[in-house]
């Protein structure tokens, strides 16, 4: 049974890969968000329109209305001039606008597989409409091509080790670029 499950896991892995990766014909075919969610979790939605792509997982057994962790990715079409420390900034503004109370932290900025990268985690204490917690982890790329948002969300005060677990499946979360040597264009471990 263990390798059953397994097996079915690495199907939805690659199936989710390729919706993950896959580009609009529009946009630069080369580039590709890398992202593997965690165990359990199920592609609940996705839409596309000329600008944007996004993506939502949740755990299995949840939906859109009750959730408890959340994971979210966004391609941003062909906007590769925003800077991801002032997509952060307009992001944190517009959460703070939004929800008296929000905290925001800093996790990380700089560099990471030739993009510039920025790693951010906010808290809502009574994000609408639930009323309840919620806390995002979020990672900012800007690609050559496009802009890429993922973001990690738990709807309560995470612990230690769940803080851990959004970390790193940021870290390990890469864009990259088959046009360009060197760049590894594969999922990690």
């Amino acid at each position: 049974m263990p390798r059953k499950a397994s097996m079915l896991r690495l199907i939805l892995l690659c199936q989710l890969a390729n919706v993950l990766v896959a580009a609009p014909a529009h946009a630069a075919e080369h580039e590709k968000l890398l992202l593997r969610p965690p165990q359990g979790f199920q592609l609940v939605s996705e839409s596309k329109t000329d600008n944007e792509k996004n993506t939502l997982l949740l755990p299995r057994g949840e939906s859109v209305d009750h959730w408890t962790e959340r994971l979210t990715a966004q391609i941003f079409y062909k906007m590769n001039d925003v800077a991801p420390s002032a997509f952060r900034n307009r992001q944190e503004k517009a959460a703070a606008d939004t929800c008296p109370g929000a905290r925001f932290k800093t996790i990380k900025t700089g560099t990471e597989n030739l993009y510039p990268i920025a790693i951010w985690s906010q808290t809502c204490p009574h994000a609408k409409p639930s009323g309840r917690q919620e806390t995002n982890w979020l990672k900012a790329v800007r690609g050559r091509d496009n802009f890429y948002l993922v973001q990690f969300a738990y709807g309560f005060e995470p612990n230690a080790k769940q803080i851990r677990t959004a970390r790193k499946l940021l870290d390990a979360t890469k864009v990259c670029d088959t046009r360009v040597p060197g760049q590894r264009c594969k999922l990690g471990r």
